[in-house]
């Protein structure tokens, strides 16, 4: 007798999906009510800001003067069983918010946008001092924002405000990494956090490398683990943290796991980053910034660099007019087609999630036993929690000619997700000046 699937057994009858359907809209509803509330929160806070700016001028107070300002964001602290400097702070985010940012304002009012997408929006775009840069940033990420999560939106912010920024990435880098510098702050219970800021795909590399380190560590316990022995119970994160420590102090981690030689195979693990380079920055013609891919934007200078050490590399065809990946073009003989999927997906293509692809698992859309061809057409990197969620959690995918992946859920909700440079790398040369935002939307 034939067994039935997991997902086949568990398949939702038609009673119960509308049950959560109904429960799903009540959440969605629940959600476009508190980014509506967040709205009139932010406007009431910085009306209060505005009472207490009003009675300084008043008072011909200088501007170092915010003693008004305080006592009414104490007030409303007391009010709230807030601290007076968190609503302070409030204060000053809502006035950027509903100041700067009125398109991203309007779309909280609207519901279009949680909170947690605003702060994305407005983090990024706080560093275009100029308005009009401003507001076409602004217009070009609402334009990209629907359907993303407010991680990944973050990271297509980061993006979109590298092309508005009228510096150059060169000239920033080079102030910001005169700041680059390691320290240590003390800890309770003995603990101590060692900070180091460094460049950003250095960063990333390290921590790479650590994760790397720490699962072939947690695999190869695993894997020699006997009925006598105690299992390892440390978490990927411990282990992580454990070995960098080891390598930071001896050059070489401590922990000894054999390769096939019997060699140590921690020893030999090397740092792994997906940049995307312009053709014009890598051959010194130009200095447009890189991508880190799922991170956001790095300086020419380090890309080259990181480019020039690379033993494999791809060249990248992206479509003019839609920022699609066509191809990648090899130099050296490889699995062409996980580059090219690497490339393209950049991080697991559930809705929302921003494991990177390095961590991910490249699934057949349509399973290979039931015909599906091993193709790019055909193939999506699935974190492994998504991956299994996809075949037996009633989830289904169906892939679009242009890499987009529609998924329905369990109970028939269709969404799509679109490969992150299709996103980022549209054109925006033909995009309207924001229109004058006018008065803020009221309530």
């Amino acid at each position: 007798m034939a067994r039935t699937s997991f997902a086949e057994r568990w398949d939702l009858d038609p009673a119960r999906r509308e049950v959560l359907s109904t429960i799903i809209d009540a959440v969605a509803s629940a959600d476009l009510i508190i980014a509506n509330a967040e709205a009139a929160k932010a406007m009431l806070l910085k009306a209060a800001q505005d009472n207490g700016l009003e009675i300084m001028a008043e008072m011909g107070a200088p501007s170092g003067w915010v003693l008004p300002v305080r006592a009414i964001a104490a007030d409303i602290a007391a009010a709230t069983n807030a601290s007076d400097r968190t609503i302070r702070g409030r204060m000053d985010d809502a006035a950027v918010l509903i100041e700067q940012f009125p398109g991203t304002f309007s779309a909280l009012v609207d519901g279009r946008l949680s909170r947690a997408h605003a702060t994305a929006i407005t983090d990024e775009g706080l560093r275009l001092t100029d308005p009009s840069a401003r507001g076409r940033y602004e217009q070009l990420v609402l334009e990209r924002s629907a359907g993303q999560s407010p991680g990944r939106l973050r990271v297509i912010a980061k993006a979109i405000a590298e092309e508005c920024e009228p510096t150059t990435v060169v000239e920033r880098h080079d102030v910001a990494f005169a700041d680059r510098r390691s320290w240590v702050e003390d800890r309770e219970d003995g603990m101590g956090l060692f900070c180091l800021l460094t460049g950003t795909a250095e960063a990333h590399a390290i921590q790479n490398r650590g994760t790397s380190m720490a699962i072939t560590v947690r695999r190869a316990r695993r894997a020699d683990a006997g009925a006598d022995d105690v299992a390892d119970e440390r978490t990927l994160d411990q282990i992580r943290a454990d070995v960098l420590a080891d390598v930071m102090l001896t050059g070489i981690p401590s922990a000894h796991v054999a390769d096939e030689s019997g060699g140590n195979a921690l020893a030999a693990i090397r740092a792994t980053v997906q940049v995307t380079i312009p053709a014009t920055t890598l051959t010194g013609i130009g200095d447009d910034a890189a991508f880190l891919a799922g991170h956001g934007p790095i300086d020419p200078e380090t890309a080259r660099r990181l480019a020039g050490g690379a033993t494999l590399w791809s060249r990248l065809f992206i479509d003019p007019g839609t920022g699609c990946l066509r191809t990648v073009d090899s130099y050296v003989p490889t699995a062409e087609q996980k580059r090219f999927l690497r490339a393209r997906d950049e991080h697991c293509r559930f809705p929302g999630c921003r494991r990177s692809v390095a961590r991910c698992d490249l699934d057949h859309t349509i399973a290979h036993a039931e015909g599906g061809p091993t193709a790019v057409s055909n193939l999506g990197a699935l974190c492994r929690s998504h991956h299994l969620l996809k075949h037996y959690g009633n989830w289904t995918a169906e892939h679009g000619p242009d890499g987009t992946i529609t998924w329905r859920s369990p109970t028939g909700r269709r969404m799509q997700d679109i490969p992150a440079p299709v996103v980022r790398f549209v054109p925006t040369d033909d995009v309207d000046p924001p229109p004058d935002p006018g008065e803020p939307p009221g309530f």
